[in-house]
């Protein structure tokens, strides 16, 4: 997993932006192969929205020139879509809501960690079908680390795989990390079922 932090010209961000194909091309990771996962927080000079992508490098440039510049196209994932389409309506100087986000729900759930070939028990602050904010002791996980979050117990309990999107230290006790969910199958199933117990226990919206 690569991970990187680019701010852009609104002009740049345009450019290289395919809503049809659902795709972007960043002038950064031209180092990355072809099929490797990126995780890419991005921003826009002159605008305070940044978002963070997620998404498989289809095509690296190493050797630019003025016009092109080297760089790789990303195949963004089915959640980044929405939010690289925000970044470029925020690089048209476009008004930017950001209320059709899935439902966030205000809740604790014990979940099993695994970050970095280790386990630990964490809760969860708040949950929505596309991710959730995790209690985190210790070192901070950076942007683009990928997590597994064990749903259930046994040792068939479905596990999804989850991106960093954002690390807050919040001073010495209470840290957090914003994971999204990048997981299909049954443990998208898992995490969906989670989410939809959470709404029906009445869990006041975040």
């Amino acid at each position: 997993m690569h991970s990187v932090s680019v701010n852009l010209e609104a002009a740049q961000y345009l450019a290289g932006w395919r809503p049809e194909a659902g795709s972007l091309f960043l002038p950064a990771l031209s180092e990355s192969r072809v099929g490797d996962p990126v995780a890419v927080r991005v921003g826009i000079y002159g605008q305070t929205i940044r978002a963070t992508l997620f998404g498989k490098v289809a095509l690296v440039r190493r050797i630019g020139r003025p016009a092109l510049p080297p760089g790789v196209e990303l195949n963004l994932d089915r959640g980044s879509v929405a939010a690289a389409g925000f970044l470029a309506m925020a690089a048209r100087g476009e008004p930017v809501s950001f209320r059709e986000r899935a439902p966030r729900y205000a809740a604790e759930r014990r979940l099993v960690v695994e970050h970095a070939g280790t386990s630990f028990e964490s809760a969860t602050l708040n949950v929505s079908e596309g991710g959730c904010s995790l209690r985190w002791a210790g070192q901070l996980p950076l942007v683009g680390d990928l997590l597994g979050l064990k749903l259930g117990t046994g040792i068939f309990a479905p596990v999804a795989r989850a991106v960093v999107c954002w690390n807050q230290p919040g001073g010495a006790v209470e840290r957090s990390a914003g994971v999204r969910i990048i997981s299909d199958g049954r443990a998208g199933r898992a995490w969906r079922s989670l989410v939809a117990d959470v709404a029906r226990s009445g869990a006041r919206a975040a």
